[in-house]
């Protein structure tokens, strides 16, 4: 009975030290002969990383599955990792920094402003000053130099943009302040010539870039009233990209536009090819699935000749939307994959000022450039039609309406 009793007193002893070895033991403590290095970096924001970027060298076997760190949000970051050793599972802590190291940009900041003497004040000089950053969604605006707004004469000031990692953007301004003109009878001839517009014919556009690879077309909204498809047609026009809804702004949901029905069955039975397009005013990506659906819903199943257009043009408010240039890129993503779901190809509008220098990341996108020049737009890559000018003139069309080129 003694020699039981002392045996089954061993096996106990065994199977603790076993479970203490095996089950009770300090995952966090790291054996003397692991290695794992970490790499000694920081990680810019939005620059996609992994768990395995970070590990330079180790002698284990990572058993972490999930790659996927925070590398959306700066400041310090802590990810736990699991790892084997000699038949145990430890666990290690990973340390790792995330940084925004790129400046904020103006959008539209003045090289010289002038203002009438006593018309103006300080809050005037930040008026249709509109600026972004990378990553912070209200960057700091502030103003160097003083104006005397009651004296005439000409202030230097610097317009500084801040974001909360101290990078800076700086931009030097003119004021001048002057008097105020008396009111002069005006010169019935000068004044039509200042007002002169330089118009751009379907004839001319047709001459200027029809070519077997390029076709010529147009795009319109209610702004265009009643539209004679039959005759825009004849006049050479190939195609027609229609408003089919537009956001008066974030706060409300797109609204039909209330001539796209009636365009979209008049310009199909005359034979034009037939694009679409959204005006948004999103600031989240909720709202862009929305302005996805709002299409969808409107097609109704109909396929288009062109790829559905999303087109974002808050720059001069930029700053009320309280976003980031990554969060805008973001929303177009979120329209464009919610469309590709639902078997739609999808397009970005924007000028070529616009593209090359506030959208971060053009990827792959397709691109619908404007440039009212005639010279082609210059960005970093291809786009498929280009908008060359908003003063067009097209038979069946009273007023201006914008011109296209499409290359095929």
């Amino acid at each position: 009975m003694k020699i039981k009793t002392l045996f089954i007193i061993i096996i106990l002893i065994i199977a603790i030290l076993i479970l203490k070895n095996m089950v009770f033991y300090d995952k966090y403590k790291m054996p003397k002969d692991v290695e794992i290095i970490i790499a000694d970096k920081e990680i810019e924001v939005y620059d996609k990383t992994s768990l395995y970027d970070l590990i330079e060298n180790s002698n284990v076997q990572i058993l972490t599955q999930n790659e996927e760190i925070d590398y959306m949000n700066i400041g310090e970051h802590t990810y736990t990792l699991e790892y084997k050793h000699k038949m145990k599972k430890y666990l290690c802590d990973i340390k790792y920094s995330v940084i925004d190291s790129v400046s904020p940009i103006f959008i539209n900041v003045p090289s010289k402003k002038t203002f009438y003497i006593n018309e103006a004040d300080e809050e005037s000089l930040t008026k249709k000053v509109s600026y972004a950053d990378n990553y912070d969604t209200k960057p700091e605006l502030k103003i160097e130099g003083k104006v005397n707004f009651g004296e005439v004469g000409k202030y230097k000031i610097k317009y500084i943009i801040m974001d909360q990692s101290g990078n800076e953007t700086i931009k030097d301004t003119v004021i001048e302040i002057k008097e105020k003109p008396e009111n002069k009878p005006s010169d019935s001839k000068e004044d039509e010539e200042e007002t002169k517009e330089d118009f751009i014919s379907i004839e001319e556009q047709i001459a200027n870039h029809k070519t077997s690879n390029t076709m010529i077309g147009i795009d319109i909204s209610k702004w265009q009233g009643k539209v004679d498809f039959e005759k825009v047609k004849n006049s050479g026009v190939e195609f027609v990209i229609l408003r089919m809804g537009v956001m008066k702004n974030k706060d409300t949901p797109l609204a039909i536009d209330n001539t796209f029905e009636e365009n979209y069955k008049n310009a199909k039975n005359a034979g034009l090819k037939v694009g679409v397009y959204v005006y948004s005013e999103a600031n989240t990506v909720d709202k862009a699935i929305e302005n996805a659906e709002f299409v969808i819903e409107n097609l109704k199943g109909d396929k288009v000749d062109f790829p559905v257009c999303f087109d974002w043009e808050c720059w001069a408010y930029f700053n009320e939307l309280e976003i980031n240039l990554y969060k805008l890129n973001e929303m177009y993503d979120a329209f464009s994959n919610k469309l590709k779901d639902a078997g739609y190809d999808t397009m970005l509008y924007a000028s070529e000022n616009y593209l090359n220098n506030t959208w971060l990341d053009l990827k792959d996108y397709t691109i619908w450039a404007a440039k009212y020049s005639t010279k082609k737009p210059t960005i970093s890559r291809n786009y498929i039609l280009w908008q060359n000018t908003d003063k067009g003139r097209v038979d069946g069309i009273e007023g201006n309406v914008d011109l296209d080129v499409y290359y095929k």
